[in-house]
């Protein structure tokens, strides 16, 4: 009897333990020999089986129909289908005579009522078997994700720990990974100059595995890198959000910050940047200020800033000349001259600073319990919810999207809470890095590079806007009040009449203050 021979393994794990398929094949051949068999071809494929469309399977069914009266020999008939529709296909060729028998070792299948019967029972719990894994293996994950572990492969600069099958900081790549974040932080940054840094300079290269990996960072990893919202501490998981027990790479703030400079989610990133682009209007025609590299015939390089006269349309007639980068710095700098504060006065704030100490340290504690009860009340509904999924008083999508907003608060509450913990006595260290900034910030701009320096102009100053060649500078609170009314507006003067050694004006706010001098200031007014 003439038959075709089947031999097939899965490259997944749920086949692990089934014979190679060149032990299939020499062990079907020793039955085909016993049971006179003639084989006139052999089919191999390595090919999950728990869906339709094996190009091997599909080649030899239609040979069967074709040629009508074979006969296929197979290891076990979960070899040949784990899915109805080849399941049925096999059947249903037996049922037609274009399928003489099935022949395992273990026994053979015919066209009779009873073999077909045991045929279905058999590709049946072939079935269910995948079903079920996939159901496992579907739990695992969901097991995984509630414990804040990723499931699957760590995204660059962290590792898979096989012992605590965790995910855990790449001490080859952890601080590079970081670099990157910052220089995009930064604003001033090239991607394909990024790119060949982070290869050349810093041996950057992707985990090898088996089958990719050990290369070097692409131009779309870097944006897939840099849109992946683990680096801050969560899990995304088709559209649901989880918080992880990884150690973060970046704040939540920093993220959300990449995401603006990159214009997420339908514009590129800027590729060439200057100081001051984007933060002065022009005083004429208020368009936004641009600024040019040039070469001149002597070959001397060059930056100026100029209008882009774009607001009006075409016909705009602006007539504002440029002006040199040193000569606009140099207004900056004799700006950020007036802000210099002697020490006696910065001695008489603190002094006041620390007697109001203690009474943000009651409003703190008073803060940290109403944080703590939202929190709770944040858990709570984040059980009532799965109770209502539970009960299907809820759709997949609405407690997807509910369990999404509430995980993203609990995050957030978790972090203030967290924050007050670690360091409830926060009250006096912003007003140390504003004297601070102030009194550097001259100095800083003067030898910093284009990033420092947009940064302190941007922080000190808004609405700014050149005319003439001449820079107008609105100071932002408080940085105008020590220039509008000098130092006494800090307490250096009228220091008789006030306790606390300050005049009667509105002293310093602490909402108005830089909470970092690499950050700039939102505006009071």
């Amino acid at each position: 009897m003439d038959c075709f021979l089947y031999a097939r393994k899965s490259t997944e794990s749920e086949d692990r333990q089934i014979l190679s398929i060149e032990s299939q094949i020499n062990e079907l051949k020793a039955v085909a020999l016993k049971q006179g068999l003639k084989i006139v071809e052999i089919f191999s494929e390595a090919k999950s089986a728990k869906a339709p469309g094996r190009p091997i399977f599909n080649k030899m069914m239609k040979s069967v129909f074709q040629s009508g009266g074979i006969n296929i020999l197979c290891w076990k008939l979960d070899r040949l289908a784990r899915n109805p529709v080849d399941g049925g296909s096999l059947i249903w060729a037996v049922e037609q005579k274009k399928l003489t028998r099935i022949f395992t070792p273990s026994r053979d299948f015919k066209n009779s009522g009873d073999d077909k019967f045991w045929m279905q029972l058999e590709f049946g719990i072939a079935k269910k078997y995948v079903d079920d894994l996939s159901d496992n293996v579907k739990r695992g994950l969901r097991a995984k994700l509630d414990k804040g572990i990723l499931p699957g492969k760590a995204p660059v600069g962290y590792l898979n720990d096989r012992e605590t099958k965790t995910i855990v900081k790449d001490p080859n790549r952890f601080s590079i990974v970081r670099r990157i974040w910052d220089i995009v932080l930064s604003g001033d940054y090239n991607v394909e100059t990024l790119l060949k840094a982070a290869e050349n300079d810093w041996g950057l290269i992707t985990r090898q595995s088996k089958r990719n990996g050990g290369k070097a960072l692409t131009r779309s990893g870097l944006y897939k890198l840099l849109d992946n919202p683990f680096y801050y501490g969560a899990i995304k998981r088709k559209g649901d959000l989880y918080p992880g027990i990884h150690e973060p790479m970046i704040t939540k703030d920093e993220f959300d910050k990449v995401q603006r400079i990159l214009g997420r989610p339908n514009t590129c990133p800027k590729t060439k940047s200057f100081a001051f682009t984007g933060l002065i209007r022009c005083g004429e025609c208020g368009s936004m200020i641009t600024a040019e590299d040039k070469i001149n015939r002597y070959g001397y390089r060059y930056t100026y800033y100029h209008c882009t006269r774009r607001k009006g349309g075409i016909k705009n007639t602006c007539r504002q000349k440029y002006i040199e980068v040193e000569e606009l710095e140099n207004q900056v700098l004799s700006f950020l001259e007036k802000l210099h504060l002697p020490q006696t006065c910065i001695e008489w704030t603190f002094k006041y600073i620390r007697e109001a100490k203690e009474d943000e340290e009651k409003l703190q504690a008073d803060i940290k319990i109403s944080l703590e009860k939202a929190l709770a009340n944040c858990k709570r509904k984040l059980d009532n919810l799965l109770d209502l999924r539970l009960k299907e008083l809820l759709t997949d999508e609405e407690y997807l999207s509910e369990k999404a907003k509430l995980t993203e608060k609990k995050m957030n509450l978790q972090a203030q809470v967290a924050a007050l913990t670690d360091n409830p006595n926060k009250w006096l260290e912003p007003f140390q890095k504003f004297f601070s900034f102030v009194n550097l910030a001259e100095n800083s701009f003067e030898n910093g590079n284009a990033a420092l320096k947009r940064q302190i102009l941007s922080t000190i100053g808004s609405n700014l806007f050149l005319k003439d060649k001449i820079l107008l500078i609105e100071a932002k609170k408080p940085f105008r009040l020590i220039i509008e009314n000098g130092h006494s507006s800090l307490g250096c003067r009228e220091r008789d009449s006030n306790p606390h050694g300050l005049c009667s004006q509105r002293i310093l706010s602490p909402s108005c203050i830089p909470i970092s001098p690499s950050r700039p200031v939102r505006s009071n007014g």
